[in-house]
């Protein structure tokens, strides 16, 4: 079961949390852990419709078919964002839109899930590299946690 979705209302949907989770990776750039944490954010959405197989909302964001016909450009966030530290705020006015538009799409249920799928997203992106030499260790910076703690706050999560 999917829900009809327009390619606007998809990219609007998605950059929910792409915008998070590229905020997660903004606060702490490096060159090597920046490319892990890309993987490990592609890994979670890819792996997304399967996990919540049961959701017609997330099942309609990843369809096959549907990502064929593309996604609809979205600028998340400017250098000028990262370098003046408001790269956080504009991801969470891009989540805000994507769970505006989820509950007006989906049942409370479906909504929760997105809200997870968003938070998975972010976790991944700060497990997935440390600031050491070639992203050895700790794998979340402060800066990360910071910046997850504020997302799952703004989310209404526990952080």
């Amino acid at each position: 079961m999917t829900l009809t979705l327009t390619n606007d209302e998809r990219s609007q949907l998605l950059g929910g949390p792409l915008a998070a989770a590229m905020a997660v990776m903004a606060v702490d750039l490096g060159l090597f852990s920046s490319a892990r944490e890309a993987l490990a954010l592609g890994k979670e959405l890819a792996t997304a419709s399967t996990r919540y197989a049961d959701n017609p909302l997330i099942a309609s964001l990843f369809d096959p078919e549907a990502l064929k016909q593309g996604l609809s450009q979205r600028q998340f966030f400017t250098a000028e964002d990262v370098k003046d530290g408001t790269v956080l705020d504009r991801a969470l006015e891009n989540v805000d839109q994507a769970l505006s538009l989820a509950r007006a799409k989906a049942d409370a249920p479906s909504v929760e899930q997105f809200v997870q799928l968003i938070v998975d997203g972010c976790v991944a992106v700060a497990e997935a590299a440390g600031k050491g030499l070639f992203g050895s260790g700790d794998k979340v910076s402060s800066e990360e946690k910071a910046a997850l703690d504020r997302i799952r706050q703004h989310l209404g999560l526990q952080a």
